[in-house]
């Protein structure tokens, strides 16, 4: 009896692990874009609180524009201005108080460099 409700036990606590509900910030899409800004940027995650309140984001010091909180796993967002060929961190702050930060997630390039990188975007 004791094994089987170890056993039991311990797999509530492997399930409990892989349903989560912790929020998560995972990837920007595309992770790159021009120096001169206004381009829109998808932040993708998980368990996004869609229900209480709203969200800010910076790229480095530099806040975006247009924040949406599209859903409960992406927040839409048009990046502002950087300087060329620099790599910066992305935080992202909502309301209730929980803050993200992805260190030198987006990178700014040249307008030339951006294009070389969206045309190859996606491709394996």
């Amino acid at each position: 009896m004791r094994s089987i409700l170890g056993t039991l036990g311990l797999a509530l606590l492997l399930s409990a692990g892989q349903c989560s509900n912790e929020t998560k910030i995972e990837r920007l899409e595309p992770p790159q874009g021009t120096f001169a800004g206004g381009e829109e940027i998808m932040i993708k995650g998980k368990n996004f609180p869609t229900k209480r309140g709203g969200v800010s984001v910076t790229f480095g010091r530099r806040a975006a524009t247009g924040v949406t909180l599209e859903n409960d796993s992406t927040i839409k967002v048009l990046s502002p201005q950087g300087e060329k060929n620099t790599d910066v961190d992305i935080t992202v702050l909502f309301d209730d108080g929980r803050g993200f930060q992805m260190k030198n997630a987006f990178r700014y390039l040249d307008a030339a460099d951006n294009q070389k990188m969206l045309k190859n975007f996606g491709k394996k």
